[in-house]
């Protein structure tokens, strides 16, 4: 009778095991920029859908909006270091090497807001130089970034994000 026990341990440790290996998720080897194709600051789940994120994808949209903002993927990742993701790609240098590839915001909130509605929308970061700047920006997800976002963001990483009219602004803000 015991080494029927045994061997009933063992195979439902083997099959466990077996199973748990299946449900491993891949790595996710892409960071947020190259996966966000339309450049809007969201993943969409047509974006993600050929990509090793997919698998993540509803364990990252913790709001359940169907889309996943820098926010929820730099949570994940952090999160998730080491198991799917590396270490490279959550670390606040990894973040500062991306922005640094960005060109630099050089123009203050009001000459970006075209139709002074005090919000600067996709569309007019789109042909700016914030453009690739505005998913950090947008804070509360609501795809538009108000001044305090904006004063917030470039107060926050200086230099490293902005130069001339926009660093002159925050300051005297």
């Amino acid at each position: 009778m015991n080494k029927l026990t045994l061997a009933s341990t063992i195979l439902a440790a083997l099959s466990l095991s077996a199973c748990s290996a299946s449900n491993s998720l891949a790595k996710i080897d892409s960071d947020f920029g190259s996966l966000d194709n339309d450049n809007d600051g969201y993943i969409s789940k047509v974006e993600a859908d050929d990509d090793a994120i997919w698998d993540h994808f509803s364990n990252i949209d913790t709001n359940m909006d169907e889309q996943i903002s820098r926010t929820e993927f730099n949570a994940y990742m952090q999160l998730n270091t080491g198991k799917v993701a590396t270490d490279s790609e959550v670390s606040e240098s990894a973040f500062k090497a991306e922005i640094a590839k960005f060109d630099p915001i050089e123009n203050d909130f009001k000459s970006l807001d075209n139709d002074k509605n005090g919000y600067v929308s996709i569309e007019e970061a789109d042909d700016d130089d914030i453009a690739n700047h505005f998913g950090y920006m947008d804070i509360n997800k609501d795809k538009r970034v108000s001044r305090t976002e904006f004063v917030n963001y470039i107060s926050k990483y200086g230099s490293d994000v902005a130069e001339d009219d926009a660093l002159e602004m925050v300051k005297n803000s």
